[in-house]
């Protein structure tokens, strides 16, 4: 008898996973974080993101739209002992992405893809910093001159995504790219995601 159930269960819990394979959802959301750069290596930090995505061709083809925020502190030396200290860089991102799978697998996604981004950035960047003279020749100071910027840049990023379908409707990926912006420069990005499809 405890034969007969342990075989039953088993049967029902091997087709209950056959059958969740078979079943394609259209539709993923995921969240995950990218350290990424802001127009110069020197400047790092880490992006939240969300992302919506649509999937087509039997997953081959996928359309996302994703949203991300990031926010940094932004500090530089100038001079011995002194630094310089202006407000957060911060950078609200909206990419719209059409990628391929190049991967005939179920479990298995490598994407690539690019798009169009439009990148609203809040920065303070120095500019010059210069020694302010006394009396007696000696530097009263140093003076600080710094651009603010506030403004929304229009560009392109391109993408390579792996991903990897546990069960039905869980995944975990990893994405490499960049995005050039216009005057906010070229930034590089790599980061890790989870996701569900729906």
């Amino acid at each position: 008898m405890n034969k007969l159930c342990l075989t039953a269960s088993l049967c029902l819990f091997i087709g209950s996973f056959a059958t969740a394979q078979v079943i394609n959802y259209n539709n993923s959301i995921r969240i995950g974080i990218d350290y990424i750069s802001l127009d110069a290596p020197d400047d790092l930090g880490i992006r939240y993101g969300l992302r919506y995505a649509r999937h087509f061709a039997n997953d081959r083809i996928v359309v996302a739209g994703s949203l991300g925020y990031l926010s940094i502190k932004n500090r530089r030396q100038v001079a011995n002992n002194f630094y310089f200290e202006g407000r957060p860089r911060q950078r609200i991102t909206a990419d719209l992405t059409a990628l391929y799978d190049i991967l005939r697998s179920t479990r298995h996604a490598f994407r690539l893809g690019g798009g169009l981004s439009v990148w609203y950035r809040s920065d303070e960047i120095l500019r010059e910093a210069r020694s302010v003279p006394g009396q007696n020749g000696q530097p009263a100071g140093i003076e600080i001159v710094s651009e603010k910027a506030n403004e929304t840049n229009v560009g392109f990023h391109l993408v390579a995504e792996y991903e990897y379908l546990i069960g039905s409707r869980t995944s975990l990926g990893a994405q490499v790219g960049m995005a050039n912006l216009d005057k906010a420069g070229i930034s590089s990005f790599a980061g890790i995601n989870v996701g569900y499809r729906f």
